[in-house]
């Protein structure tokens, strides 16, 4: 029996898969970057010491981040009763926005305006593409409609 995923199912599902997310991206970017602000001989202990440090705060950052948008966006759908481009568009703005709260009202303003800036461009990008796509005929159809015109004697074959 499947049944559908409740906001709670979406919750834990991106708090972890973007705590999974930020450790690996933390991990990777503070082991590179602790080996390169090293000396020679202790590469690989100041970027694994750096991994240890500083992963776990990029990867509870990210996990706040995709929990927090789960829920906006939850929260969205369900006092809109729909699921259209804004509900892509304002909780991921509303999240950052929340986030950064604690520098104050206007970098958590501008913040949030670049992010849902941001994120309304990729939404127009992708109904454009979804548009255009819909639009593009397939080279079998192209084949098809010349053996139609072959067979009914509109075009010469040599």
């Amino acid at each position: 029996m499947v049944r559908d995923k409740t906001w709670f199912d979406h919750l834990v599902y991106h708090t972890g898969d973007y705590f999974c997310f930020g450790i690996v991206c933390g991990s990777t970017f503070h082991m590179l970057k602790g080996m390169y602000n090293s000396p020679k001989g202790g590469r690989l202990i100041r970027g694994s010491q750096a991994v240890r440090l500083y992963a776990p705060g990029w990867a509870s950052y990210s996990a706040a981040w995709g929990g927090l948008s789960s829920v906006f966006r939850s929260s969205m759908i369900y006092a809109r009763q729909k699921d259209d481009s804004w509900t892509s568009i304002l909780p991921k703005a509303a999240t950052i926005g929340f986030l950064k709260i604690r520098q104050g009202l206007g970098p958590a303003s501008r913040s949030a305006l670049i992010v849902g800036s941001a994120m309304a461009l990729v939404e127009g990008y992708l109904i454009v593409e979804n548009k255009v796509a819909s639009n593009v005929q397939s080279p079998q159809s192209d084949f098809e409609e010349l053996d139609k015109k072959q067979k009914s004697g509109k075009i010469k074959t040599v």
